[in-house]
């Protein structure tokens, strides 16, 4: 299994699926430390949001950021942000 894959894992095992609660995974590209980060948040209407990093991704996932976004939206069916 690819570091994909794993994480695709792993936000599959978080999504539970709640009444009123609103999912997303957030890709954050780290410029300086040549990372980038998977954050899988949920929040409930009108409370705060709970952010949970699942994953550390190398230098060569950086240059394919749009292509990965749309991989993970296309397995989990979650909204992908990229920072």
């Amino acid at each position: 299994m690819t570091e994909i894959d794993d994480t695709i894992l792993m936000i599959n095992k978080l999504f539970t699926k709640k009444p009123n609660t609103i999912y997303e995974v957030r890709l954050v590209n780290q410029t300086y430390a040549k990372q980038v980060n998977v954050f899988f948040e949920y929040y409930r209407i009108g409370h705060a949001t709970h952010s949970q990093q699942i994953a550390r991704l190398d230098d060569q996932y950086r240059t394919r950021l749009p292509e990965l976004a749309k991989q993970i939206h296309q397995a989990t069916g979650l909204t992908v942000n990229t920072n």
